[in-house]
Formats: structure tokens, C-alpha cells, sequence
């Protein structure tokens, strides 16, 4: 089994999923619509980005009311980078809402997080 940073140092998923995907989402505006774009609109969105790592529904429907359908294309690069820093298997053709995707990567760093915790 290769090692990943998860063996050097576990993640709590409870704690530390918020920092990784508020850091998804800063990098994933900024890589998509720039930095002054990112900067613009993070203050305007209603709750912090910590806040919408366990409200991604809410947080689709913040950026649909601000990019309307480009809104999909700005949550793929999200979702692809915080699977990039929980180093998950993203699957390009990944046809999974926003919601069930952030549910994903949750619910699998929280698997690999229990199967390193048993072994020796």
C-alpha cells in the first residue's frame, strides 16, 4: 500500500474537511474566474466557506444565484481539488451532484481514516 499523507499525519474529518474545503473552493474560483473574482465574491456569500462544507446545498445555491448555470462547471473544478487534497480518486466522468460529492469524499476520508486507525 502506497503512503499518503494521511498515514503521516490522519485528518480529523470533523474538523479539518471545513479547512480543506474552504481551500477547494479559494482555489477553485481563483484557478477558474481569477483572483480578484475569488476575492470579490467569498465576502458576499451569506455563510463562511467552513460553514458550507457541512450546508453544500446551500452552497450550490449560492453560486447558482451568482453564476447561474456556470455554476456546475465552478463546483467540478471544487469537488476535483478537494478530492486532489484528500487524495481520493476523482473520476472525470463524475456525474454526481455537488451535495452527494462533497458527501462522498466526506464519507471516504472517513473510511480511510478508520481502516488506518486498525492497522498496526
Amino acid at each position: 500500500m502506497s503512503r499518503t499523507f494521511l498515514d503521516e499525519k490522519p485528518l480529523d474529518s470533523h474538523s479539518e474537511f471545513p479547512s480543506m474545503f474552504q481551500a477547494s473552493v479559494k482555489d477553485g474560483l481563483r484557478n477558474t474566474l481569477g483572483e480578484t473574482v475569488m476575492l470579490t465574491i467569498v465576502p458576499l456569500l451569506k455563510q463562511t466557506l467552513q460553514t458550507y462544507a457541512d450546508k453544500p446545498r446551500e452552497f450550490h445555491q449560492e453560486l447558482q444565484f451568482y453564476f447561474g448555470f456556470g455554476a456546475l462547471t465552478l463546483e467540478r473544478m471544487i469537488v476535483k481539488d478537494l478530492f486532489r487534497r484528500l487524495n481520493l480518486h476523482y473520476s472525470s466522468g463524475n456525474e454526481l451532484d455537488f451535495e452527494t460529492s462533497i458527501g462522498l469524499a466526506r464519507r471516504d476520508l472517513s473510511s480511510i481514516q478508520r481502516r488506518a486507525a486498525r492497522e498496526p
